[in-house]
């Protein structure tokens, strides 16, 4: 492990949660000059050290920003999934490659990438605790992960072909904290938790700060490979009941997953059925690989889980619908989507006799 004297930054999704808090580590440290920023939206924090590029990271033009950046952090990426499928590939996976081909272009020395825990797949036989060894078998109906999968696997051959430039990957657990949406806080938002008859999987997270500081030790050290991230443990699916407040339905999973694809179908959730497996099998990682490189969080499961429930709690979502709990009166649109995915769900389990 080597550290490494860095001047110039360049941030793909620098206006996200995770990118307005890595420009924040990147700004107090003393080593980093400039910070180029690139998003297709503005991002609400400024730095000093900013030079912001309103560009898509699809953009043949990403080359020329490129140049004279010591380190690329790729974080832009469409996490929820949207129903124009091509689009979110062509952001995620050709975007991903047009960011490599510019960074080997360019001279980059290095790049940093958080991908997903999900890549190793949910599935009853998994790994517990998965290791970095552990084989990746993503639930490919799940195109969040499916697209991890595919970006981790375009970075193997980028570094097979330029082993001059190191390439750290992060497997990260669910993040959570108080800027995050993603399709498990919206659970959380959500009148009940609702899961899967018969499963009882573990939750494990990381909290977003966890995972900026990890990004910013990439960036000034040398942590060429792949590194699992996550809190310490996990959380039983009772703890994570319990501690939510809420009352749990359950539905069987033949109902779940019939039910999971009308609502996706018809537009009123915001994920494919895919990621119901991600509900129903263990996916725990050992992050003991980066502990030892000198990383350790801060917050545990039970406060990452706690915190967004906190910072959460004036915000409903069912289906696709997601409003605060104070404006319930004036988002007539919304409710009424919220009610039909309401009715939706009550006539799958009237069906089940659940």
């Amino acid at each position: 492990m080597m550290l490494r004297n860095v001047s110039v930054v360049a941030v793909t999704g620098i206006a996200g949660y995770l990118g307005q808090r890595v420009l924040g580590l990147l700004e107090a440290d003393g080593r980093v000059d400039r910070v180029i920023g690139i998003d297709i939206e503005e991002p609400i924090a400024g730095s000093p050290k900013l030079e912001y590029h309103q560009i898509d990271v699809r953009d043949a033009r990403l080359g020329k920003i490129f140049v004279g950046v010591d380190t690329v952090v790729h974080l832009a990426f469409q996490h929820d999934p949207i129903r124009d499928e091509a689009r979110m590939h062509s952001v995620n996976v050709e975007g991903t490659a047009n960011v490599l081909e510019a960074a080997a272009a360019t001279g980059v020395g290095k790049i940093v990438y958080p991908s997903s825990a999900t890549v190793y797949g949910a599935h009853p036989d998994n790994d517990f605790p998965l290791t970095e060894a552990s084989p990746l078998r993503a639930n490919t109906d799940f195109a969040y992960a499916a697209h991890k999968l595919e970006t981790e696997r375009l970075l193997d051959a980028f570094r097979s072909d330029h082993a001059d430039i190191v390439v750290t990957v992060f497997r990260s657990a669910i993040v959570f904290g108080p800027s995050v949406e993603n399709f498990v806080s919206r659970l959380m938002e959500a009148p009940r938790i609702t899961t899967v008859r018969g499963y009882e999987p573990p939750l494990q997270l990381v909290h977003e700060d966890d995972v900026a500081s990890a990004i910013a030790l990439a960036v000034g050290t040398d942590l060429d490979g792949i590194y699992n991230l996550s809190a310490d443990g996990w959380l039983s699916s009772e703890e994570v009941v319990v501690l939510s407040g809420k009352k749990r339905v359950e539905l069987p999973e033949a109902v779940a997953f019939s039910m999971a694809e009308r609502l996706w179908k018809t537009g009123l959730t915001t994920a494919p059925p895919g990621e119901l497996h991600y509900l129903m099998h263990p996916w725990v990682v050992d992050s003991s690989k980066l502990r030892a490189a000198g990383w350790s969080p801060r917050y545990s499961n039970r406060e990452a889980l706690l915190e967004t429930i906190e910072s959460h709690r004036n915000w409903i979502t069912v289906g696709r619908a997601r409003v605060r709990k104070d404006s319930l009166a004036k988002g007539a649109a919304a409710t009424l989507g919220a009610v039909g995915a309401m009715a939706l769900v009550r006539r799958a389990r009237k069906r089940s006799g659940s």
